[in-house]
């Protein structure tokens, strides 16, 4: 049975995120997927297919220098400045790094560092990238910016890369002064086609305009040939990453921004204004697991070496057309007979157990779309899915 909070979630008129004139000095927009998925997440359904990122136990008692009962301690003039383990990993250098509290936090900082001053009344347009995930969209409406969205849609034959419509985007870039995107596009996991992601860079570095890129699932493609961080696409292009996704790393909330020396340098004013420091047990943290977050990608290839083939036959049984996702831990697929994927997220899927995400909480055009990860121990996973194919024979 649904509590309080549940029932107003499945009421809400919409949960995709918003878009349109900024909420500056006025009620500011829910962030309604969070306020839908913790209710839910507190249910502790025994088929977690929720996950976006890896789900990891790092043993820190092991990785760690000092003692647990240490982390707490000042950390300046014993570990080396946080920017330059990034710098090593990336082979980066480290003025062109900035570390802050997650990636959220970094992409607000790094959309600060880019707005332009306002002239004649007229506020900064930023043209954000849908679907998304609501933080990505919503942060420039908290920034005296007007959004509007640019699409990114499913194959027209089911299979392969999403795509955008270049002249649908053109209008919309033509208008704006930062392009906010996620290239492993969430809830689908595809990065883009090769001639869609050139025409992107090329067009945004003629109009001036800057590309704030969200990478946080991009490493699960490091060591490959498809990996290409945006920021190496051009000064006018800002990467963002962070521990939490591909490394399981949420809980200690450290993530940075990759840009020009110019940009950067604006981003760290910005940092130092909202947050002052980097807290002590976050640095102590992430340093401890830096020198082994190769094994987290290697975890990533054991699930999906070993969990995808269990999902693909069950969607197979239940003649539903599946786009797997070349890298990362989710996907999504459109539910039988387009039906409604939050009702059968609360409906059928509670009955077995099963959470997984509806597509609705990334646009409105995904309400019929469901996204499943696959991040969990095989065997758990197997039972999981088992559970899945039951509630989808419910529907159908």
């Amino acid at each position: 049975m649904l509590n309080n909070c549940e029932r107003f979630a499945l009421s809400m008129d919409n949960t995709w995120p918003h878009h349109g004139s900024s909420t500056i000095g006025g009620e500011i927009h829910p962030i309604q997927y969070l306020e839908w998925y913790v209710p839910r997440l507190q249910q502790m359904r025994k088929y977690n297919l929720s996950f976006s990122g890896l789900q990891y136990v790092w043993d820190f008692e092991t990785y760690l220098a000092t003692s647990l009962k240490d982390v707490g301690y000042h950390h300046i003039s014993e570990y080396p400045r946080p920017e330059q383990m990034v710098a090593k990993r990336y082979a980066i250098d480290p003025e062109n790094i900035v570390i802050t509290h997650g990636a959220t936090q970094a992409l607000n900082i790094a959309l600060l560092a880019c707005l332009e001053p306002a002239s004649n009344g007229q506020k900064n347009i930023i043209a954000v990238e849908s679907p998304a995930y609501a933080p990505v969209s919503q942060t420039p409406l908290l920034l005296n910016c007007d959004t509007i969205p640019v699409q990114r849609h499913p194959p027209v034959d089911g299979f392969g890369p999403w795509r955008i419509n270049k002249k649908e985007w053109l209008e919309v870039l033509q208008q704006s002064k930062v392009l906010m995107i996620t290239p492993q596009l969430n809830p689908c996991g595809w990065d883009y086609e090769s001639s869609d992601r050139r025409w992107i860079i090329d067009t945004c570095k003629e109009l001036a305009i800057k590309i704030i890129s969200d990478e946080v699932y991009i490493d699960s493609m490091k060591g490959t040939d498809d990996y290409k961080p945006f920021h190496l696409e051009g000064e006018h292009c800002i990467s963002i990453n962070s521990l939490t996704k591909i490394y399981g790393l949420g809980s200690i909330r450290f993530g940075w921004i990759i840009a020009n020396k110019e940009i950067t340098a604006n981003a760290k004013r910005a940092f130092l204004t909202f947050s002052g420091m980097m807290s002590s047990p976050t640095i102590r943290l992430a340093s401890s697991v830096f020198p082994h977050l190769d094994l987290a990608i290697e975890k990533i290839k054991h699930y999906r070496e070993t969990n995808l083939p269990v999902l693909r036959e069950m969607l197979a049984r239940q003649n539903i057309v599946w786009n797997e996702p070349p890298y990362g831990v989710f996907g999504a697929f459109q539910l039988p007979n387009g039906f409604d994927s939050m009702t059968f997220v609360d409906g059928a899927c509670a009955e077995h157990s099963v959470l997984a995400v509806p597509g609705s909480m990334f646009s409105e055009e995904l309400r019929g779309w469901l996204r499943v990860a696959w991040s969990i121990e095989p065997e758990l996973f197997l039972e999981a899915i088992l559970n899945l194919e039951k509630a989808l024979i419910s529907i159908d």
